[in-house]
């Protein structure tokens, strides 16, 4: 398991559905990051949790953060275990006592929940080596770092988009049941995340 941090969420209105995109960052390593489309709603609750901002009354988010401390021990961690078809899943970890119940939930939940708690965010190595994205920060003088950046964020940003895209044309194939297009559009995610 790889211990992450959220970097950034960074909005993409050029992408053939506009939406956001969390990029994920191992903790102690900034050369990769894993980008995750996430809606606009978990966007802002991911948001919202990363500001530290505490609403008047309490969102969805922050609403089943005090159910799980109030019913049990406790969230303990979130992993993102799973990428089938571009899509990602994950697992919240609740202890109970001296077990844990372990709860499937979308990416984006587990992460906004995991914020609100203060705990681990891990990803699997093998989801992680397919889907992560190289972010390299090489440079001499602070004004190099400063283009390369820039340069790196704008490549990020058009992979994560070109991602999205594709991640919805193969769903869009999966649903006209055309597998033709579908396993072209897997191999073209393959060829990406390599």
């Amino acid at each position: 398991m790889i211990d992450v941090t959220v970097k950034n969420i960074l909005f993409f209105s050029q992408a053939a559905a506009p939406g956001y995109t969390l990029f994920l960052q191992p903790m102690g390593d900034d050369s990769r990051s894993l980008p995750i489309v996430v809606g606009q709603f978990e966007a802002q609750a991911i948001a919202l949790a990363l500001e530290q901002v505490r609403l008047q009354r309490p969102m969805t988010h922050d609403l089943l953060s005090t159910v799980i401390d109030s019913l049990t021990d406790g969230l303990e961690s979130v992993v993102i275990n799973e990428l089938k078809a571009g899509t990602f899943y994950a697992q919240m970890y609740i202890r109970q006592g001296d077990k844990f119940e372990t709860i499937d939930s979308r990416p984006s939940d587990a992460i906004a929940l995991a914020l609100r708690a203060n705990v681990p965010i891990r990803v699997t190595e093998a989801i992680f080596k397919e889907a992560s994205v190289v972010v390299p920060l090489r440079a001499n003088t602070p004004n190099e770092v400063e283009n390369s950046f820039s340069k790196n964020l704008r490549d990020i940003t058009r992979e994560a988009e070109l991602r999205f895209d594709l991640e919805k044309d193969l769903r869009e194939a999966i649903s006209r049941e055309d597998y033709e297009q579908a396993a072209q559009i897997r191999d073209r995610l393959h060829t990406l995340s390599s």
